[in-house]
């Protein structure tokens, strides 16, 4: 029994559409994880970057109290220097508080650089909360929106299925099976427009006998890829 033209373009118009919205609903889940995703690193972020100044105020805090004892060691110096008994260990004496003086002025010169650089680490933690801020906002935003999206395409999807069940309708008995054979095979890719006188999914040519056919009505596949083809519309 002949197919028209026009049951298979309609066909592979809701067959397309119903594949496409189907891709959509997938991809949306995967959507929302790249924005948690994407959250979680920037919340990582700031957690390494509170870690990073704690670890910077203890290394800090350490040379600081290093930094005391020795201070109270040349005080001890001191003393020890004021109460000399000789010019041999005056000179001795002398010569321990100055490599202890210099010591701490390299120590002092540490605990600078090491508060500076929380300094900076403080500075880009402000930053980076703001971003974490920006990123929950967004996130929050998308996982909302994508959503809504996929119970949007939830009800597009169930009317395209319906309409693709009333268009399977017109399908003649005796090609029914060869048909949903190669749908559930080939999906979108089941089918393809006359382009020409080849086949619009490989641009195969095809012969006149199967031009024929196809005028006739009858149903014919590509002898390359195998899709079903039909005549576009005029």
């Amino acid at each position: 029994m002949p197919v028209s033209d026009a049951v298979l373009r309609r066909l592979h118009e809701l067959i397309s559409r119903v594949a496409d919205m189907k891709s959509q609903i997938e991809r949306g889940p995967k959507q929302i994880q790249t924005a948690l995703n994407q959250l979680q690193s920037a919340k990582d972020a700031v957690s390494q970057c509170k870690d990073a100044i704690k670890q910077k105020k203890m290394e800090a805090d350490r040379k600081q109290l290093l930094q005391r004892e020795r201070e109270a060691k040349l005080f001890e110096w001191q003393g020890k220097l004021n109460g000399a008994k000789n010019d041999r260990e005056f000179q001795a004496v002398k010569d321990q508080l100055a490599a202890d003086n210099q010591a701490n002025n390299v120590l002092s010169d540490e605990i600078l650089e090491v508060l500076e650089a929380i300094d900076g680490l403080q500075v880009r933690l402000k930053d980076l909360e703001a971003k974490l801020a920006t990123a929950e906002s967004d996130t929050a935003k998308a996982e909302t929106r994508i959503r809504e999206r996929l119970i949007s395409l939830g009800g597009d999807l169930a009317r395209a299925e319906s309409e693709l069940t009333v268009a399977e309708a017109d399908i003649p008995g005796d090609f029914i099976d060869a048909y949903r054979r190669i749908v559930e095979s080939r999906g979108p890719e089941a089918m393809a427009p006359l382009d020409d006188k080849s086949c619009g999914g490989c641009n195969t040519g095809l012969t006149m006998r199967a031009i024929d056919q196809l005028r006739l009505g009858n149903p014919i596949t590509c002898s390359s890829c195998g899709r079903l083809i039909y005549r576009p519309e005029s």
